[in-house]
């Protein structure tokens, strides 16, 4: 345990984990003062570091909470109250506010330093996380000052993330209470345990030192995985870590503390994101009423295809399909009854291409459009009769046409094998040409464009 260690050790620890942090801490003294602010802490209420150590702290309180802050601090002065944990609202630098939790810290207080609550910034409340600077020098000496110990032991005893020390193997050599809320386990159940055991088996190779040496630069890269609780459940963790000590000590050598906290939140809802983005794509990739890719998606398919032949020099074919006199189908029995009519006829047509690789698109009002990769001129030609067929045979009557009794359709098939001084363009013409003497030749009827 922790307090088998010496006073440095301890320190260095506590210190560390304080630094390293991505939950904003602070500590407040009774004489109104910043004792000690982390890098987060400042990042989160818009304050540099440097600015808040030592400066009066009421000004970033609520003025309806300040006079709660020093009643408590005075009865921590006297001796007469043991803080219970407490709500407070901090004023960031841009006039907003966030919300704190303050408590007593756990350590006792030595004799003759001032009394001091622990501020915490929760981790709901925490907008960025980033990689706290290595401390200097100044810092280092300030660290070993007196009642340091007791105020970064509060950090470590009372912080939501999980602080751990591990020796290059990554044995765990400690590992702070709050292990206990997010994992499940004792403290004592996990040291001595290699933490690379409780790693997601698809996450090991994100850690470090799994799959190779432990980098020998002092801060270890910001990373995300999933670890496994003792109900056999996981958790995503986020961890930063630092590597303290001498490489070349014969005695304890070197050790990593890490600081993790629980990001399963986060990592769901950008699941769901991730899920609604590939939804609203799919949809932006829709034709609403007919179910088939809109023009939209078509250009960008076609575009796609047409590269892909042009480089494999494989046939790209594509059919347009225009239904016979529709104009005078809405005229006749309504809009309502023209939709589905189109939505039948699209039904159709997915009926006779069937090839994963073919697709089908609303190409504008009641033409459509159907791209075939890998398909000559023969093979595109029996498509298009194939779904010249499925749609007369669906028998929807058709009082103004002068074609059928039916409905109909005329097709115009195209096929080119792309060369690069071509344009992708000269595809949909050669089709829509092939569409123009489909109608002209009485419509209800595929017709393969040929060079006239």
């Amino acid at each position: 345990m922790v307090d088998q260690w010496t006073d440095a050790e301890q320190i260095q620890l506590y210190f560390s984990a304080f630094r390293q942090s991505t939950n904003g801490m602070a500590f407040f003294s009774e004489e109104g003062l910043f004792l000690r602010v982390n890098p987060a802490f400042g990042k989160q209420i818009g304050y540099p570091e440097e600015a808040l150590n030592g400066m009066p702290w009421g000004p970033i309180i609520h003025p309806e909470d300040r006079e709660q802050i020093r009643r408590i601090l005075k009865e921590l002065a006297d001796g007469t109250s043991v803080a219970q944990p407490f709500e407070a609202r901090l004023i960031r630098s841009d006039g907003t506010l966030v919300r704190c939790s303050i408590t007593a810290p756990v350590a006792p207080r030595p004799h003759g330093s001032p009394a001091s609550l622990f501020v915490q910034i929760p981790e709901s409340d925490a907008q960025s996380q980033f990689a706290a600077p290595a401390p200097g020098r100044e810092a280092t000496r300030e660290m070993n000052g007196t009642g340091s110990d007791s105020l970064y032991r509060t950090l470590v005893e009372q912080s939501t993330d999980v602080v751990s020390m591990h020796d290059l193997s990554g044995r765990i050599l400690y590992i702070s209470p709050s292990c206990r809320v997010l994992l499940g386990y004792e403290p004592e159940e996990l040291i001595g345990t290699s933490a690379y055991e409780l790693f997601h088996p698809e996450d090991l190779t994100k850690i470090p030192g799994t799959t190779s040496p432990m980098e020998t630069a002092p801060n270890l890269p910001l990373s995300s995985y999933r670890i496994r609780t003792k109900d056999s459940g996981y958790v995503w963790f986020e961890t930063s870590g630092r590597i303290t000590g001498d490489e070349h000590d014969s005695g304890n050598g070197q050790t990593v503390i890490c600081i993790s906290r629980d990001i399963s939140s986060r990592k769901q809802t950008e699941q769901q994101l991730m899920k609604t983005n590939e939804l609203l794509q799919k949809i932006s990739s829709i034709d609403a009423l007919t179910g088939l890719a809109n023009r939209r998606f078509f250009d960008e398919r076609f575009a796609k295809e047409w590269r892909h032949a042009m480089r494999f020099s494989t046939p790209l074919s594509v059919i347009l399909l225009d239904i016979d006199y529709f104009k005078r189908y809405n005229d006749t029995y309504g809009h309502h009854d023209g939709d589905a009519c189109l939505q039948y006829v699209a039904e159709a047509m997915r009926r006779a291409a069937k090839r994963p690789g073919d697709m089908i698109a609303r190409y504008g009002g009641e033409e459509f459009v159907i791209v075939l990769p890998v398909t000559d001129g023969r093979g595109a030609l029996y498509v298009g009769e194939r779904m010249r067929s499925e749609v007369e045979q669906l028998r929807i009557p058709h009082r103004g046409s002068a074609v059928s009794s039916f409905v109909t359709a005329s097709l115009g098939v195209a096929t080119m094998i792309p060369v690069r001084d071509v344009s992708p363009r000269e595809l949909i013409i050669r089709a829509d040409k092939a569409l123009y003497r489909a109608k002209q030749e009485g419509r209800n009827r595929a017709i393969a464009y040929c060079d006239e």
